[in-house]
Formats: C-alpha cells, structure tokens, sequence
C-alpha cells in the first residue's frame, strides 16, 4: 500500500481506530446533546415549579389582601360596638380558617382583660374569663404590646387561657390590639386544636387583621363619645333632657311589650332662686353639681338621672313600681336635705331642700307624656304643702255615686 510521505494511507480510507474514535466522539456528543437538553428540560420544569407556588403564594396573598378590604369595608361601616365585634370574629373565622378566636379588651381600669366576643370556645369558659394585664399569655401581650404564638399550650406553663377557655391542647396566637396612638387596648387570640399549627408568617396575618379590628374600634369609641357628649347635660354631666325623652319612649315601648313596669320622679330645689340671689350664679352652679353627685349616689347605673331644666332634675327607673319608687325618692331627699351645701344657713330652715313628685306606669298612665304631667303636677302639689317632701301623683277623682 502507498504511504504518504508522513506515513498516512493514501486514499479514503481510515483505520478502523480512527474510525472508532470518531464514532465514540460522536456518541459523546450526542449524549451530552441529551443531557444538556435533559437538563434544560429539568431546569424549565423546575422553574414552571418555582412559578407555579410563586403564583399559588400570589393567589392566596391576593385573597388575604381581598379578605383584608372586605373587612376594613364592613368594620368602617358600622359604628356600634357589639355589630362590630359580631362582625369582626364572623369575618375573622371565615377568613383565617380558625377553630376557636376571641377578643378581648381592657376595662376601664386597665387592668383586667375581659372577653367581648368568642367563637368556638366553651360558652361558660369564655363568659367568665378575666384576666390581669401580664397575667397570662393574654394578658402579657397586653402589657407588653408583642404578639406571641405558642405551638403547643400543653407545654407552657404562662397560659392560663388553657384552663379559662377549655383548651386541652393545640396551638394559641394572641396579637395586641392597637390604637394609632399606639396605645394597646385589647388582644385578638385565636387557637387550633393541632400543636404546630400555626406558623411564624400567621402573627403578621393576625396581626394584620387586629389591626384593622383596633382601626374600628377607635372609630366606634370616637363616635360613641360624641354620641355621649351630644346628650350630656354641661353643667352637672347628667343625660339632658332630649335624651331623658328618648329613653322615656324606649322604655315605653319595651313596657308595653313585654308588661313590665317603670317610674318617674320629679325632683325640684326649693327656693332655690333665693339661693342664688344670696350667693351668686357660681354657687348655685356648685350646689347643681353637688345634687347630681347625690342623685347619681340615690341610683342604679340602670336608672336614667337627668337634668330637665334650671333646678329640675328628673330620674327614670325602669323596673319599679310606686311603692319602690316613693323609697327611692324618699332616699334623694334624705340626701338633699342632709348635705353641707355651701350657704345653705341662708335657706329657710337653714338647708337646701328638694321636693319630688312621682309617677308611675302604668298604674298611674300609659302614655310617656302623661307621665310627665303626672309627676310634674304631683312636684307642684309637694310645692304647695311646704316642699322637702316626696308626693304621689294624684289618682282619678272619685266617682260620684249619684251621677251613676
């Protein structure tokens, strides 16, 4: 065979090693074609995975936040206190997927929590709940003002919410509820029977929605202030007499309903214009203030104590009969006439004195205005016995026989 002069054959044809090289380069490179596109594959399949639960978060970040405009919506809508937490814990519960959620707010006092509204808890337990402000897991996070999340309340100790609630086991989130001020008024809790069930992520959820609770909340506070304000009397703080109507005509129609009975009295300081002449508009004012203490001191916190005008006061009590009612105003003007007002030597007799009069439903009559009349007109009638005294209204003159 002819050789080229470095050796090669000369022709077409290779050696079979030759050949078997280049067969075995081919192959190499048509299974690395394969993996490249195996891994190109894999790589697209794991980015459509990346891109399926980044769109599957998306959705649910878009329910949250759609859950979150529908209830600051319906909150922002309504300005009484216990629609709006009916509303809050309805929304909450359908929104959150909870098994059992509360809130609670701090008295008045600051410091104890009490529950306002529950879903899911032990009737008995969440009715009698109340705990000290860092008494608790609830309590701590009012005093604190940090959320917390327990993931198994079986192994800690600090809630005793477990017991109040009925919770045996499970997990407990509780975040603070706060006004824009910053100041904490309350906490929201919620609790799944699964130790482990919520996850760190669910405090900026609930915490979310506490938010919007707190927001609704001030609103309702604010507007119930006003509300208060608009039927509050300046000078003594006593409902005015706008107000003391309006009651009147609720108490009415829930007297008709449902039989039950209510009195009127009428309370008016003697001579009390010779009170002011001696001593000046700025005692008289004085002694005004004094006689609602004492009033406010003579009631129940369900009784209705307004100032009706001037020196007049007048006191609704609902659920009382004449009898009880004529104990009542005897007990105000015991009151009355034992207290030091300022100046009062200068009164006949040496003390400030008050006459009531006293009606009743509806023994004495049906009708609201009526009633007014009634116990106006027996006050009248006290006025013209010498006043300090506690007079009925007057009954229905006696029928006479020989007109019959």
């Amino acid at each position: 065979m002819e050789r080229a002069a470095g050796g090669e054959p000369v022709g077409g044809d290779e050696p079979p090693l030759r050949q078997r090289v280049r067969a075995l380069e081919a192959q190499v490179q048509r299974q690395a074609r394969e993996i490249r596109g195996r891994e190109k594959i894999e790589g697209l399949q794991d980015r459509t995975q990346a891109l399926e639960t980044e769109n599957r978060a998306l959705r649910e970040r878009v329910a949250e936040l759609h859950t979150f405009l529908n209830l600051s919506q319906i909150l922002a809508a309504t300005l009484n206190m216990e629609e709006l937490f009916r509303l809050a814990l309805h929304r909450i519960g359908r929104a959150l997927h909870v098994d059992a959620y509360a809130l609670l707010l701090l008295d008045e006092s600051r410091e104890r929590l009490v529950v306002k509204a529950a879903f899911g808890l032990p009737e008995e337990g969440a009715g009698g709940l109340s705990l000290r402000a860092g008494e608790g897991i609830s309590g701590l996070v009012a005093q604190t003002g940090q959320a917390l999340l327990v993931p198994d309340i079986s192994r800690e100790p600090r809630c005793l919410e477990q017991e109040a609630f009925g919770l045996p086991r499970g997990a407990f989130i509780c975040v603070p509820l706060r006004l824009q001020g910053r100041e904490v008024i309350g906490v929201l809790t919620a609790q799944t029977p699964e130790p482990h069930g919520f996850a760190l992520g669910d405090l900026d959820l609930f915490q979310a929605v506490a938010n919007q609770v707190a927001a609704a909340l001030e609103n309702a506070q604010l507007y119930q202030r006003t509300q208060e304000l608009a039927s509050r009397d300046d000078l003594t703080g006593l409902f005015n007499r706008r107000h003391f109507f309006d009651q009147l005509e609720k108490e009415i129609q829930r007297a008709r309903r449902y039989r039950r009975v209510f009195a009127l009295l009428f309370l008016d300081l003697d001579d009390f214009k010779g009170y002011n002449d001696t001593h000046g508009h700025l005692q008289g004012d004085e002694a005004l203030r004094e006689v609602a203490r004492l009033l406010l001191a003579s009631t129940r916190r369900a009784d209705i104590v307004a100032r009706f005008g001037g020196e007049e006061f007048v006191v609704l009590l609902p659920e009382i009969t004449a009898p009880g009612a004529a104990v009542v105003a005897e007990k105000i003007r015991g009151a009355v006439e034992a207290s030091p007002f300022a100046g009062r030597s200068s009164q006949p007799g040496g003390r400030l004195t008050g006459t009531l009069g006293l009606a009743a439903y509806p023994s004495d009559a049906e009708d609201g205005l009526a009633l007014v009349d009634l116990a106006d007109r027996a006050l009248y009638l006290g006025k013209q016995q010498g006043g300090n005294r506690v007079c009925a209204a007057p009954g229905p003159p006696p029928t006479d026989p020989a007109a019959t």
